[in-house]
């Protein structure tokens, strides 16, 4: 790899560094503090609602430290740009940024498009191009741009714990439990799974958790540290692809 890319990888490298931590600490978390409860109801009610609880509330720093490796690797483009500004003698250019639009329209805009980026060579201008930095164009690029800006007004996770799957432990206990349509149901910190016929012991059940990027930028819900990785492996790409004479 040339040698003007190596800052920008670097930036990758330590936040990619950081996330086998941070998955082992959301982990351990979500272990401990989401347990499963009956929440009985009263007669004429045919079930009782079964609900997985927050013991405690998620930990402010997981916000920070999500919210770091956002920026980190958003940078790392940035990083990119001023490395390519400067292959091409503009140094110290206060207006390298790694260009991501609003929308398709915005990058070709005859006046603040693409084309106007006079600091990128043809080939580099067409590098751009074909990563459609812009909303609708990009699944990874435009929500990553997005998080980072995110981060500095507000929590990128949310508080509640998102789940995978629920397993009910109990012979014959899948005739007495109703899971909840369309998915589970979230109220303050619980999440309703479904309902159990009054009279059913409480089952012993297995949960499978995760938390993940509150955000409606992501096209959907998955583990913070699978959207961190994607991330991550999209500023690889992206670094690499500048890699040419």
């Amino acid at each position: 790899m040339r040698d003007d890319l190596l800052d920008a990888k670097a930036a990758v490298d330590w936040a990619v560094s950081k996330l086998p931590s941070f998955e082992e600490r959301i982990a351990e978390w979500t272990s401990v503090n989401v347990d499963v409860e009956i929440e009985y109801t009263e007669l004429p009610a045919t079930h009782n609602l079964v609900v997985a609880v927050e013991k405690e509330a998620l930990p402010l720093s997981f916000n920070v430290e999500a919210g770091v490796y956002v920026n980190v690797i958003r940078s790392s483009l940035d990083i990119l740009a001023t490395a390519i500004s400067a292959r091409n003698r503009v140094s110290d250019n206060p207006e390298a940024h790694f260009p991501i639009y609003r929308c398709h329209q915005d990058s070709i805009d005859p006046k603040d498009g693409i084309e106007r980026i006079k600091w990128l060579s043809d080939a580099e201008r067409q590098i751009i191009k074909t990563l459609k930095p812009y909303e609708g164009g990009n699944a990874l690029l435009w929500p990553l741009h997005q998080l980072d800006i995110m981060r500095k007004h507000r929590r990128l996770l949310h508080v509640e714990a998102r789940f995978r799957a629920v397993h009910m432990i109990g012979q014959g206990i899948w005739a007495t439990f109703e899971p909840t349509d369309g998915g589970w149901v979230t109220v303050d910190n619980k999440t309703i799974l479904g309902r159990l016929k009054r009279g059913t012991p409480k089952p012993d059940c297995e949960l499978s958790t995760y938390i993940a990027f509150d955000e409606a930028v992501l096209a959907r819900r998955e583990p913070v540290i699978d959207s961190l990785r994607k991330f991550a492996g999209l500023a690889y790409s992206i670094i690499e692809s500048f890699d040419i004479p």
